[in-house]
């Protein structure tokens, strides 16, 4: 039986929106496994006042759980 749980993380980048989402991804694989998607909920780009761009994204990682009977305690 597959267990599954999904979070809600913040990116963000000076570079794209793409870079934003990979920023997530890179945070998540240092202590995750089994990550299966990443479902993006919100996209928004802040401009500062000497014209800097921002990218956010706001989205929800999906990823394997091990099963209780398999965990190494």
């Amino acid at each position: 039986m597959s267990h599954g749980k999904s979070n809600e993380l913040m990116g963000s980048s000076t570079e794209s929106f793409e870079d934003a989402m990979a920023q997530i991804l890179a945070r998540a694989n240092k202590t995750l496994r089994g990550i299966r998607a990443l479902d993006v909920i919100n996209k928004h780009l802040v401009v500062s006042k000497a014209g800097q761009l921002e990218y956010y994204v706001r989205a929800y990682l999906q990823f394997d759980m091990t099963p209780p009977d398999q965990l190494h305690l």
